[in-house]
């Protein structure tokens, strides 16, 4: 399971809608506003933001980016 380099702690890595890769902490959190879409061809995740408030009408577990969460986030940003 990859790591974040600065904390230490397990992500792994899904597509934007952008097509650009966002780290995501590895435990759903009921809070989230992620749902992730596997492609059972390749084992690629895409990324959909969706609005936390809304029903989980799929039963889909929602997850938080490793941006929001990583203590070190600041770091990562481009100047």
């Amino acid at each position: 399971m990859p790591t974040c380099r600065k904390c230490n702690a397990e992500i792994f890595w899904a597509l934007t809608k952008n097509d650009v890769l966002m780290p995501i902490d590895v435990e759903p959190d009921p809070d989230g506003n992620i749902e992730i879409e596997t492609n059972e061809l390749d084992g690629s995740n895409r990324a959909m933001v969706v609005d936390p408030k809304q029903a989980n009408l799929f039963g889909k577990p929602r997850y938080v980016s490793h941006f929001v969460t990583c203590p070190h986030a600041k770091e990562f940003r481009k100047k």
